[in-house]
């Protein structure tokens, strides 16, 4: 059946998945004349993890959408993002963030709760006039149609559309159905991960953790151990502060049996075997930890229990096509290229898709340069770019977990970060060189790179081209 009687111009478009990048696909393809409808498997919006960081690419597309007002009240805005000794803090180097990043690149830094931002894009997807249906698990996509088939309380329907958009993420059903054998699924990382959140009233009457709660001085901070870390900011300053924390460790089977299923529950004793030569510091933030919030469990299809849960890194290799042949079916942020979050980049790479698939799928467009054509510039415009941002993450996964002398030349070199322009860049080409890691996240020319890039100046030019090419 039609989900939309539709009209000239819009194009009755279906959106699978309701994270961070579909929600972002419906408000900005709703914004440009089409039609949406959105499914989502999840019975509730809940959202697995605590904290994310949104770099300015994404700052700057907000800001466009007219929600910078909504999520001002949720977010903080760091001034630093500081590199620090594991057993006693000292400073190794601090990235500049804010006002740098607004300065610099046009748009500021924010760090927020996701599930704060999921909501805000939630409400804004509706305000628009996206139909979502939670609790719709698409099962299969009839490429010829295109159409999916829906399944909900046991019963399956079957929805016509002109796109579908895949943005089911990491393990995509949309992924499968349309690579089939070539679908190389997800790859696992020699990396695990805890997340979890602290309360501020218990970190308020500690000297060493109440300065990372200030608000005049609000930082994003990574304490670099030996295949360890432990990066922490701030989230929820203007309401009930919260501490995110994440902590990196190395991947192990275990002794005996099996290997561990991940997201898998872990005790706090356990958590903290794992950083026992960190830092007084770190050790009185490891002693308030409390587990996530409870949609994660229920997101990872686990019960609540008294722990955190344990995430096993992973990114995707890049794939041999995000899209159908016709272009009516489509893929976008982590169901095509998702990566390790050194750069902090995987939302934002997500949501810079969905601005440039509804930048080139202007109804107008669709008419002169056609579908198909279209959907294939999304892919010319994005996919270089996220490769290489999957690539610059797996080579900070590194060096971030880099011992001995590699380590004490690495930390030597990340004090240069934030001085002078010249001898900054001359230090993170001197780390590449002598095969002391990579910083790429604080290398300023890798910066500029990633963060001063406004996804419609690609757009623009590529519409060009297209254009001059049916005169």
């Amino acid at each position: 059946m039609s989900d939309h009687n539709g009209d000239a111009t819009g194009l009755n478009t279906i959106v699978v998945g309701a994270g961070l990048g579909g929600l972002s696909a419906a408000i900005a393809l709703s914004d440009i004349g089409h039609h949406v409808i959105l499914y989502e498997a999840a019975k509730e919006l809940v959202t697995a993890g605590a904290g994310i960081q949104v770099p300015p690419p994404s700052t700057r597309i907000l800001r466009s959408w007219g929600l910078a007002k909504e999520l001002s009240t949720k977010i903080s805005t760091p001034k630093t993002f500081s590199f620090r000794d594991y057993q006693d803090d000292r400073l190794l180097g601090a990235i500049p963030l804010n006002p740098f990043c607004d300065d610099r690149y046009g748009a500021p830094w924010w760090c927020i709760h996701r599930a704060d931002y999921q909501r805000v894009l939630y409400e804004a997807s509706i305000s628009r006039d996206t139909t979502i249906h939670l609790d719709h698990r698409v099962v299969d996509v009839d490429f010829s149609k295109p159409s999916v088939t829906v399944e909900h309380n046991g019963h399956t329907t079957t929805h016509i559309a002109d796109l579908i958009v895949g943005a089911d993420g990491l393990r995509s059903r949309i992924r499968s159905l349309l690579l089939g054998t070539s679908d190389p699924g997800p790859n696992p990382s020699s990396i695990c991960a805890y997340r979890a959140l602290i309360p501020s009233i218990p970190m308020e009457a500690s000297a060493l953790l109440s300065p990372l709660i200030d608000p005049s001085d609000i930082k994003v901070d990574v304490h670099l151990g030996p295949s360890r870390f432990m990066l922490s900011y701030p989230i929820r300053q203007s309401s009930s502060t919260q501490y995110n924390i994440v902590l990196g460790h190395p991947f192990s089977e275990g002794p005996d049996g099996p290997p561990p299923r991940f997201p898998r529950p872990a005790s706090i004793p356990e958590i903290r075997s794992h950083y026992t030569s960190f830092s007084p510091l770190v050790q009185d933030a490891m002693a308030l930890l409390a587990p996530e919030d409870e949609s994660s469990y229920f997101t990872a299809g686990l019960e609540p229990k008294d722990g955190i849960l344990e995430w096993r890194l992973s990114d995707l290799p890049e794939l041999p096509t995000w899209s159908s042949d016709d272009g009516k079916v489509v893929l976008l942020g982590d169901a095509a290229h998702a990566s390790l979050p050194y750069m902090s980049a995987g939302a934002s790479l997500a949501m810079e898709d969905a601005a440039c698939l509804a930048g080139l799928m202007k109804p107008e467009n669709v008419k002169a340069i056609g579908l198909a054509r279209l959907v294939k510039g999304f892919e010319a415009v994005r996919k270089e770019r996220a490769t290489r941002m999957g690539g610059l993450s797996r080579g900070d996964a590194m060096s971030w977990g880099l011992e001995g002398k590699a380590k004490e030349r690495r930390d030597e070199l990340l004090a240069f970060i934030g001085d002078e322009e010249e001898k900054w860049k001359e230090a993170m080409r001197t780390m590449e060189q002598e095969g002391v890691g990579e910083c790429n996240f604080g290398d300023l020319e890798v910066m500029d790179w990633a963060w001063g890039y406004d996804v419609m100046v690609d757009v623009r030019d590529w519409l060009e081209r297209a254009k001059e090419s049916l005169t």
